[in-house]
Parts: C-alpha cells; structure tokens; sequence
C-alpha cells in the first residue's frame, strides 16, 4: 500500500507549472508501464526469477483504480491511460483466461512503446 500511496503523492505533487509539460510525467508513466509488463512476462512460468514482477505488484504500484483515476483528472493522453487501464485488468485475464495473458502484456508493451516513439517525435519536432 505504501508505495502505491508514494506514487499517487508524487504524481499529486506535480505544480502546475510541471503539469503544464505533461509530456515528462506521461514518459515516466509509460515506462514504468514497460518495465511493469516485461517484468511479469520475464517471471513468467517461474515463480522465483530474480527481477520478475507479479500481477499483484504491478497492480499496487501503478495498474489500479486510484491511479488510473488521478491520471485521467490530469488529462494525460488517452492512449497513456488506456495502457494502465489494460493493466488494471491483467489479473483478471490471468484468472479467466490465463492463456491470453502473454498476448495481453505484449499488447501493453507494444502500445507503451508507440507512445513513448510519438512522444519523442513530437519533443523533436517541437525543439
């Protein structure tokens, strides 16, 4: 619990003027995102892979309700809050339909990845 309070306080501790350049806390959600998803397909199989990430980690550090509220009231991109919106739902693709859920992180990673490639185009084109 506490390191997902950690993250939602710093996220709130954003000035205005900081939030005003959105794109720095969009890139630092995007990659936690990417490590987040190649963390648990890395543990994959193997419950005792050094460095693998659960779905339960995951899940309290960034892929939550809380989270994904805070981001949406910031009005970070759409395609940002649709990759931690898909997290939130990694443990129940897990339960229901676990052999999907390789294709489902992929699908995250993939996603986290074409965000941060736009952004770093625009903060090319814009400098």
């Amino acid at each position: 619990m506490e390191i997902r309070q950690d993250l939602l306080n710093l996220i709130s501790q954003f000035s205005d003027e900081q939030m005003d350049d959105r794109a720095e806390v969009s890139q630092m959600v995007a990659v936690m995102s990417l490590g987040m998803c190649t963390a648990i397909l890395h543990g994959r199989g193997s419950a005792n892979v050094a460095g693998s990430l659960s779905i339960e980690d995951a899940e309290r550090r960034l892929f939550n309700p809380q989270v994904l509220a805070r981001l949406t009231e910031l009005e970070l991109p759409e395609a940002l809050i649709e990759i931690v919106h898909l997290g939130t739902e990694l443990e129940d693709v897990q339960s229901l339909i676990p052999d999907r859920l390789g294709e489902s992180l992929a699908q995250m990673q993939a996603k986290a990845l074409e965000f941060l490639n736009q952004d770093i185009g625009r903060s090319s084109i814009a400098a």
